[in-house]
């Protein structure tokens, strides 16, 4: 990507002045954006929903109060309340501002068009714990230069987000709690299906695009009743429902989590819960961040739902990085740690475990111990995603390996503070989707970018951009995308070479899904 649009969001969130867009209607009023530096138009910080504080606070997201003067959107809002990160980990983009008024999206628009353009909207990722939609690698304006309007938002996080609580089912209209951040993701959505023409998109050609949280949650939504109809469209990166290690959690164990959350604040009524400062509800611990089986936003569990025919049938783009390993499998030096980590994390099933995935030395343990990783979670679970849609659906399914290492700047060494960030890590593949690899460098030079990287980086969005608009990766003089099929398993390698190959582990993977299997019996 041009490096003149990350300057010009740098330069936005330093809140330098650019020159204004003529007003844009919204369904609650006029707003101004910004014209960028490569002739991209942005809003920024435009709301989509009330604010979600006091009385609104573990509530449905409300609609928003329309104006009548030009709301001027050229700065990104302040994100959603949640923990600080470590600065070491969060030292590429900077430290944002946070408030509990965080229900706020970003729009980047391509020079001015007769026709209606496809829409991609990006949601987040983070545990459902942290991120927000004005992270400088979320910068939409390259990804916008391919033909489509981006937009990015913002969404409930943590327990303010995700907290299930019986006093809080028993005030419910639909008996429901907790899904307050996907509640929030849908608001958006309507908002975005009630206002793309004023942007040049189009409402009827919308893609959700999300990564590690926000392509879980885009799982659920995909079988929920409340978001159908608001996308026709699927892009998912390293993240989904269907998983052995990762189960969209029961209304009933929510609830218990969220009566062991609130105690620790000695409250009596939802009403002194909602009087609590917001930040120190932010701080406090807690475990059960993730969407819930509600009965109402998620009405079953979403593989179910696929066997029944409910999930949305519409094409999917889905795939994962070819190192991502986020579990106690990271941090493994040693045999003796390999060893250590399978018996606690399978007990009864350890021999079997070693016996599929066998290794002799400490070296070999290592690499062992991430494939293992990566198979039992992203590997798997974006396998089973493509499974469920080609036996339950007729839409077509491209799959990918993201296997392009960073060229790190000589002496950075980010695997050495977090193991998580070894090899091609988990949200590698981000900066390449978005074309904003110099997002990395704003602050710190911590990559030093090749053609190559800029290359593949361009073929991605274009690719991204052909499928938000007919369904299909494929374009004229591109990489050919192989259609995802249960009999041969193909995914499109994304590095220099963007050649085919075998789905990774495939029949190794069906042996760890036989395991995992008889651990959930258990």
């Amino acid at each position: 990507m041009k490096r003149s649009s990350l300057t010009a969001l740098a330069a936005l969130l330093l809140c330098a002045a650019a020159p204004p867009e003529p007003l844009t209607q919204t369904t609650a009023g006029p707003v101004t954006g910004l014209t960028l530096q490569d002739g991209v138009r942005a809003w920024l910080g435009i709301p989509f929903a009330a604010p979600p504080v006091r009385d609104a606070r573990w509530k449905p997201p409300g609609p928003v109060l329309s104006w009548t003067r030009p709301f001027h959107a050229d700065r990104i809002a302040p994100e959603c309340l949640q923990p600080m990160r470590q600065h070491e980990y969060n030292h590429y983009f900077g430290d944002e501002p946070q408030s509990e008024d965080c229900l706020y999206l970003n729009i980047w628009s391509p020079k001015r068009s007769n026709k209606s353009l496809p829409v991609i909207v990006w949601i987040h990722g983070g545990s459902f714990i942290v991120g927000s939609g004005g992270k400088a690698l979320f910068d939409g304006a390259a990804l916008a230069m391919k033909g489509a309007v981006v937009v990015t938002i913002n969404y409930r996080l943590g327990a303010l987000g995700f907290l299930a609580h019986p006093a809080l089912t028993a005030e419910s209209p639909q008996h429901a709690s907790g899904n307050y951040g996907l509640q929030d993701q849908i608001a958006a959505l309507k908002w975005v299906h009630q206002n793309a023409a004023a942007f040049g998109g189009d409402a009827t050609k919308v893609t959700i695009m999300g990564q590690s949280a926000g392509a879980i949650a885009i799982s659920d939504l995909q079988v929920s009743p409340l978001a159908h109809g608001l996308f026709q469209r699927i892009i998912a990166m390293s993240g989904s429902a269907y998983s052995a290690t990762f189960k969209t959690q029961p209304l009933a164990a929510a609830e218990q989590q969220g009566v062991a959350f609130t105690e620790q604040f000695k409250t009596q009524s939802l009403r002194e819960l909602r009087l609590l400062p917001a930040d120190e509800v932010a701080r406090a611990p807690f475990q059960a961040s993730r969407p819930i089986i509600d009965g109402w936003i998620i009405p079953r569990s979403p593989e179910i739902q696929y066997a029944r025919g409910e999930a949305v049938d519409v094409p999917i783009l889905l795939g994962f990085t070819r190192d991502e390993n986020l579990g106690p499998l990271a941090a493994v030096r040693t045999l003796a740690d390999y060893r250590s980590v399978i018996a606690r994390q399978f007990a009864a099933q350890a021999n079997a475990i070693l016996a599929l995935y066998p290794v002799s030395g400490d070296k070999a343990a290592r690499a062992i111990a991430q494939t293992l990783g990566r198979d039992l979670s992203f590997n798997m679970m974006m396998r089973n995603w493509a499974r469920l849609q080609v036996h339950n659906g007729r839409a077509p399914v491209w799959a990918y390996e993201f296997s392009q290492e960073h060229p790190y700047v000589p002496g950075i060494t980010f695997a050495d503070m977090d193991p998580m960030a070894a090899g091609i890590y988990h949200t590698a593949a981000v900066p390449y989707f978005f074309g904003t690899l110099e997002s990395f460098n704003l602050f710190r030079d911590t990559r030093k970018w090749r053609p190559v990287d800029r290359e593949l980086s361009d073929k991605i969005m274009t690719g991204l951009a052909s499928f938000a608009t007919t369904g299909n990766p494929n374009y004229k003089g591109g990489a050919i995308w192989p259609r995802y099929v249960a009999a041969d398993e193909r995914v499109l390698v994304l590095d220099d070479k963007l050649e085919t190959a075998s789905w990774p582990n495939a029949p190794r993977l069906d042996a760890l899904q036989n395991i995992m299997n008889s651990l959930d019996l258990q």
